[in-house]
């Protein structure tokens, strides 16, 4: 499939919460796990599961988001979209069976992920 194409979908993807938004519903944009899943799997994409701290950290990512509704995500754990061709993945946040409120990941907050899953956070200035 083409990068336009898979641009297009992840785009879509992420602007669902927005739409949702904008209609006045405040309940949970959440979709099946299964069907996201294979949504990224029919478009060659790999769904990766996140561990707890990379969970965490995204909470606060999300929360402070002026691009994500207000308040914190649903759910308690998260799993990450990437396609090869595409520079953002894209993080759900996964709620029982349910994966919920996309969120656009890109590639700065990216390597942010790795360093927090490597125990490698980097500081560009030493301390006081």
């Amino acid at each position: 499939m083409s990068t336009g194409i898979r641009l297009a979908l992840a785009l879509g993807l992420i602007a669902l919460p927005h739409v949702a938004l904008a209609v006045g519903d405040s309940a949970p944009l959440c979709g099946d796990v299964a069907g996201s899943k294979a949504v990224v799997a029919s478009q060659h994409g790999r769904w990766v599961e996140l561990d707890a701290d990379q969970w965490q950290f995204l909470r606060g990512v999300y929360a402070m988001n002026p691009l994500t509704p207000p308040g914190l995500p649903y759910g308690d754990r998260a799993a990450l979209a990437r396609f090869d061709d595409l520079p953002n993945g894209i993080v759900f946040f996964i709620d029982g069976d349910r994966a919920c409120t996309p969120m656009t990941a890109p590639p700065a907050l990216l390597s942010l992920m790795k360093d927090v899953a490597t125990h490698t956070i980097q500081h560009e200035q030493p301390g006081f």
